[in-house]
C-alpha cells in the first residue's frame, strides 16, 4: 500500500519525468513579440502626432511669411489696407486671420467685428516681447479645435505719424488653420494602432490555445506511456504471481504441518510460524498484483453500506488493537443502499483502514462517517464515506500520485493498495480522494452511487 510515513524510495523506482512542453520559451516569444509590436506602434503613433502638428506649423509659416511679404511691399498701406489684404484671403485651410500692432490692438481680421479689439493672451505678449514665433493647438468658441500660429514681422516706415519715421513698423500676424490634414494623419495612426492592438490580441489568444493544446498533447503522451508501462508490467506481475501462488501455497501448508509436528520444540516452533507468516505476506502480495492486473468486473447488487462498514471493523480489529488505534463507525439512522460488490467494498474499506493504522504507529482513531453529498433529489444522490484519521499525513509532494499504482513511500511496500482502492471506486461508477491532510492527520472520501431507497 502507499504509506504516509516511512523512508522514501530511491530515485529509480519512481517514474522517470515525462519530457516538459517548451512553454516558457512559447510564453518567452509571445510576449516579446508583443511587446515589440506595442513599442513599434506607440513610436508610429508618436511620430505621426509630431508630423501632424510639424506639417500644421510648416503650412503655417509658409501663408504667414507670404503674408508678411505682401505687407512689406506695400509700406504705404494703412488699417483699412491691410483689412482689405486680410479680406482678399480665401484659403481653406485658414481659419481666420489677424494682423496687430505691437500694443495688441488688431488692425486687421478676417471677421471685421474684431478689428479695433485688443490682444492681450500670454502668447502674444511673449511673442512681443521676444520677437520668436509661437505655434500651439487651441479650441475656438465655436469648439472647433485649430493650429494658432502667432508670427512677428516688420513692414517698412512710413514715414506718417511716426516719432521716428526711419524706424520699421512692428507687425504681428495671427493665423488659425483647421486641423482636419493632421487630424487624417493622427486619425490613420490610430487605425494602425487598432489593428495591432487586434493583432497582439489575437496572438495573444492564438499563443494561449497552442500552450493548451501542447500541454493537453504533452499529457495525452505521458498518460499513454504510463499506461503502456503499467500494461506491460500488469501482464508480468499477472504471469509472476500466478506461478508464484501455488508454491506459496504449497511452502505455507507445509510450514503450518511442521509447527504442529514441532510444538514441543519452541526454536523449531518460532521458525515454521515465521516461514508460515512470511508465506502469508507474499500471498498477500500475490493476490494483490493479481487484484490490479486482472481486476474483476464487480458484481452489483443493492447493499448495505453500514453493513459492509461494520464487517471491515470486525475484519480489522486485530490489527486495530495492535496497533493500539480506536476504531468508529457512524452512520445516519436511514442510509440509502448503493449499487456495489459487497465484497470489493470490503477490500476497498479494509485497504483503507491499514493505511491509517500504517499512519498512526502510536495509536489514535480512526473514524468511518458515512452521509449523502450534496446534490439533487433525496434518494438518487451519491453516498459518501470519509474515513478521518489522527495519523501524521500524507506529505505534500506524495498527494498527486498516492494512487498510482506501484508508487510507495515505505521500504517494504507494493504501492497497490490505494491504487487498488481507486480501480474499486472508479468501477463502481464512483470517485476517491484525499480531502485534507496535515499534521492533525488525514480525511480520505469514498464517493459511491445509491440505489433504492432509504432503510434503517
Amino acid at each position: 500500500m502507499a504509506e504516509r510515513k516511512g523512508t522514501r524510495p530511491e530515485q529509480g523506482t519512481h517514474e522517470q519525468s515525462a519530457p516538459r512542453p517548451p512553454v516558457r520559451s512559447l510564453l518567452v516569444t509571445v510576449a516579446f513579440l508583443s511587446l515589440a509590436l506595442v513599442f513599434v506602434t506607440g513610436v508610429n503613433y508618436r511620430t505621426a502626432v509630431r508630423v501632424a502638428e510639424e506639417t500644421l506649423r510648416n503650412q503655417g509659416v509658409s501663408i504667414s511669411l507670404e503674408l508678411a511679404a505682401e505687407a512689406r511691399s506695400h509700406a504705404e498701406r494703412d488699417a483699412a489696407a491691410l483689412q482689405a489684404l486680410i479680406a482678399d484671403q480665401h484659403r481653406r485651410e485658414v481659419a481666420f486671420l489677424a494682423i496687430m500692432d505691437r500694443d495688441g490692438s488688431v488692425l486687421a481680421h478676417s471677421n471685421p467685428r474684431l478689428v479695433g479689439t485688443q490682444v492681450a493672451d500670454p502668447v502674444f505678449r511673449t511673442v512681443a516681447q521676444t520677437g520668436q514665433l509661437a505655434g500651439q493647438l487651441v479650441t475656438l468658441g465655436t469648439g472647433e479645435e485649430v493650429y494658432e500660429l502667432t508670427v512677428p514681422f516688420h513692414v517698412p516706415p512710413s514715414g506718417m505719424g511716426q516719432l521716428d519715421p526711419r524706424q520699421p513698423r512692428f507687425r504681428v500676424l495671427r493665423l488659425a488653420l483647421h486641423t482636419a490634414p493632421a487630424r487624417q494623419i493622427v486619425h490613420h495612426a490610430l487605425i494602425q494602432v487598432a489593428l495591432v492592438g487586434v493583432m497582439v490580441v489575437a496572438l495573444l489568444g492564438l499563443s494561449v490555445w497552442q500552450i493548451r493544446t501542447l500541454r493537453r498533447h504533452f499529457q495525452l503522451q505521458t498518460e499513454a506511456a504510463r499506461q503502456e508501462r503499467l500494461a506491460a508490467l500488469g501482464g508480468m506481475a499477472a504471469v509472476l504471481a500466478h506461478e508464484i501462488r501455488n508454491p506459496l501455497g504449497a511452502i505455507k501448508g507445509l510450514a503450518q504441518f511442521l509447527g504442529e509436528k514441532q510444538a514441543g520444540d519452541p526454536s523449531q516452533l518460532e521458525m515454521t510460524q515465521t516461514i508460515a507468516q512470511e508465506a502469508t505476506r507474499l500471498e498477500r502480495l500475490v493476490n494483490d498484483l493479481l487484484t490490479y492486473a486482472r481486476p474483476r468486473p464487480p458484481d452489483r447488487q443493492p447493499t448495505s453500506l453500514p453493513g459492509v462498514l461494520a464487517e471491515v471493523l470486525r475484519l480489522v480489529l486485530p490489527a486495530a488493537e495492535a496497533a493500539g488505534v480506536v476504531c468508529r463507525l457512524d452512520v445516519p439512522e436511514e442510509t440509502p443502499l448503493i449499487a456495489a460488490d459487497p465484497e470489493q467494498l470490503k477490500q476497498l474499506f479494509g485497504n483503507l483502514a491499514l493505511n491509517a493504522f500504517q499512519a498512526m504507529q502510536t495509536g489514535g482513531k480512526v473514524t468511518f462517517a458515512v452521509r449523502p453529498t450534496d446534490g439533487k433529489g433525496s434518494q438518487r444522490r451519491p453516498v459518501e464515506v470519509a474515513i478521518d484519521d489522527t495519523g501524521a499525513g500524507i506529505p505534500e509532494a506524495d498527494l498527486p500520485r498516492v494512487f498510482e499504482p506501484f508508487y510507495t513511500t515505505r521500504t517494504k511496500g507494493t504501492g497497490l493498495g490505494l491504487a487498488i482502492c481507486k480501480q474499486i471506486a472508479d468501477a463502481h461508477g464512483g470517485a476517491i480522494r484525499v480531502a485534507r491532510t496535515g499534521p492533525e492527520g488525514t480525511t480520505i472520501l469514498v464517493t459511491l452511487p445509491v440505489e433504492g431507497p432509504a432503510h434503517g
